[in-house]
């Protein structure tokens, strides 16, 4: 049976739990979490870059508020595809339609509906 890891990694791992005082399953699952959306948003990106969605869109297919979406275009620098005017009304009309309710921004990304 092959191992997954090796000894160095995890006393990697170890050495992390300790610093982050946290036991080792808590830290892989974090560190899956962190890496599923990281995965959401290069997909997410992908298709905002080739002009196919919006941001806002992008935002919801990554699961992500539309902060943590344009820190991510800005990070990896992707640039969108230029609009004419009627399609950048389009595009504003459309964004209102996402985000008729209010929302108020959580940590780490997540929204709720004010009340």
């Amino acid at each position: 049976m092959e191992k997954l890891l090796d000894k160095k990694e995890i006393e990697e791992l170890n050495q992390i739990c300790e610093k982050e005082r946290i036991d080792r399953s808590a830290l892989i699952r974090k560190f899956l979490l962190t890496q599923i959306t990281e995965y959401r948003l290069k997909e997410a990106g992908e298709i905002y870059r080739k002009g196919v969605i919006s941001l806002a869109e992008a935002a919801i297919l990554a699961k992500v508020s539309i902060y943590a979406m344009m820190e991510y275009v800005e990070r990896e620098k992707i640039q969108p595809q230029v609009l004419t005017e009627k399609e950048m009304e389009d595009e504003l009309i459309n964004a209102k339609k996402l985000f008729k309710n209010s929302f108020k921004i959580l940590d780490f990304g997540k929204l709720r509906k004010i009340e």
